[in-house]
């Protein structure tokens, strides 16, 4: 795929660099302020560490009898303990005039720092601390801190200590530098990762992109380049689309399937009705005859009924439109009615059809008896459709305090145990030279449920099958 910065790539790489910008950011902020800190705090404590060893030094009791200038006299002789710090060292005396600057001159400037002020107040003990300010003349940043030199319980002057921050300012000016072209090296790198993460996540979408598109004309056989689908969420996304698309395939199968078998269904009656209608307009007809071909007329006709009403009820279960009409239901009369009214049907094919109930003390249950007569009538004559002559089949009826089940079993050619997880589809049929929609135990199936119940189907292949239903004793609740 061409590089590009539209579409999910932007959001992707947009989103990546904010967040990038705003770590490396920070980051460098906080190292900032710790770089600053850290060497301040070392001038801090290298200046308070000097102004405690004078205040110990000098102003201990058994130097009371040491004037102030035989003491600043001192302090100046042991400055070369300080030179290798770039400390500055001032004498002021307590009138705040600089008597000493750091270059030993003698100056008659007052000094009006906060630290030298406090100093003469003599306020400092546990507030002894440094102070930043910035030259007027120079404009240069200077910390300092200022000591009293007291003679007799009276301060005489001060001992000040100054260091000039540019230099240390400088070199913290030097390591941002070097930290920011890092930092920018950081999202450079970064940048390149997240081209690369996001075409591990757009090249796998582009894939599917295309293959959504081929499905949407119409080409379910097209298989997704593997190597461009990663094994994640997006590759289970893929698997779920190969899969929909294999799901579709077999709906459009069983859709012309289905066409093929319906347009066969309607045929078949249209031309018996019309091949008979056209004969009994014969003049010479005999009454046998006349009396056969009404019945034929009237066997079709039935038989487009039953077609029209399963495609009805496959409509309404399609849009959720089928609602049941809950009654008091007795299911033994249910059931004998139903099979007293196949039995003819069955004879004709020599099978023996019959029922029993296993709970001689059957309750009435609730339910919509139409629609449960529909679902037996469905199951019993496929049973009866699909065991050859001379077979038997049988209705054996339960019951709990909860549920009904109803189970017909037959000795017919079964079904295929590959098939058995589709008989119940719509428009499945597994022998298309039979009869039928493939609706029937599709249909069946939902009446079941909107029962609260469910249907099972067990079947091995010519020695027979056995459907049971299980519906809830009151469909009101369901």
């Amino acid at each position: 795929m061409g590089l590009h910065f539209g579409g999910l790539r932007k959001k992707v790489l947009k989103n990546f660099i904010i967040i990038i910008v705003l770590i490396v950011v920070i980051f460098e902020v906080f190292f900032a302020i710790f770089t600053t800190r850290y060497y301040y705090t070392s001038i801090r404590q290298t200046m308070l560490s000097q102004i405690r060893y004078i205040d110990t030094v000098y102003n201990a009791s058994n130097m009371s009898n040491i004037d102030f200038n035989d003491r600043v006299r001192s302090i100046l002789e042991n400055q070369n303990s300080f030179q290798n710090t770039n400390v500055a060292i001032n004498v002021i005396d307590r009138h705040g005039n600089l008597l000493i600057d750091q270059y030993g001159f003698n100056s008659n400037k007052t000094i009006n720092y906060v630290d030298v002020k406090k100093a003469l107040k003599n306020i400092y003990g546990s507030e002894m601390n440094t102070y930043i300010y910035e030259e007027d003349l120079t404009r240069e940043n200077v910390m300092s801190a200022s000591v009293p030199i007291r003679v007799n319980g009276i301060t005489q002057g001060v001992i000040r200590f100054s260091v000039s921050l540019k230099y240390v300012n400088m070199e913290i000016l030097k390591i941002m530098t070097y930290l920011f072209f890092m930092g920018l090296l950081v999202i450079v790198f970064s940048i390149t990762l997240s081209l690369k993460f996001a075409d591990s996540i757009i090249d796998p979408l582009h894939e599917l992109k295309l293959f959504s598109n081929m499905l949407a004309k119409g080409n379910y056989n097209i298989k997704m380049n593997k190597g461009r689908i990663s094994d994640d969420e997006i590759g289970d996304l893929a698997n779920t689309f190969e899969n929909m698309a294999q799901e579709i395939q077999k709906s459009e199968k069983l859709k012309d399937e289905f066409i093929s078998s319906v347009s066969h269904e309607l045929r078949t009656p249209l031309t018996s009705i019309k091949g008979w209608s056209e004969t009994l307009e014969l003049d010479n007809i005999s009454k046998e005859e006349l009396s056969m071909g009404l019945g034929i007329i009237n066997d079709e006709t039935e038989r487009l009924i039953k077609l029209v009403e399963e495609l009805l009820d496959f409509s309404r279960l399609s849009s959720n439109r089928m609602k049941l009409k809950v009654v008091e239901v007795n299911i033994e009369n249910l059931v004998a009615s139903v099979v007293n009214q196949l039995r003819a049907m069955a004879m004709n094919k020599n099978i023996r059809l019959s029922f029993e109930f296993l709970n001689q003390d059957m309750k009435l249950i609730y339910g919509d008896k139409d629609r449960l007569r529909q679902v037996l009538i469905n199951l019993v004559q496929n049973s009866i459709k699909f065991t050859p002559d001379g077979g038997v089949i049988s209705v054996k009826v339960d019951q709990t305090s909860n549920e009904t089940s109803i189970c017909v079993i037959d000795n017919g050619i079964g079904i295929d145990e590959k098939n058995i997880g589709n008989v119940s589809k719509k428009f499945f049929q597994e022998d298309f030279h039979k009869s039928g929609s493939g609706l029937g135990l599709a249909i069946s199936e939902e009446i079941v449920k909107l029962h609260g119940g469910s249907l099972t189907i067990n079947s091995k292949k010519n020695v027979g099958t056995q459907i049971t239903i299980t519906i809830s004793n009151d469909s009101r609740k369901s």
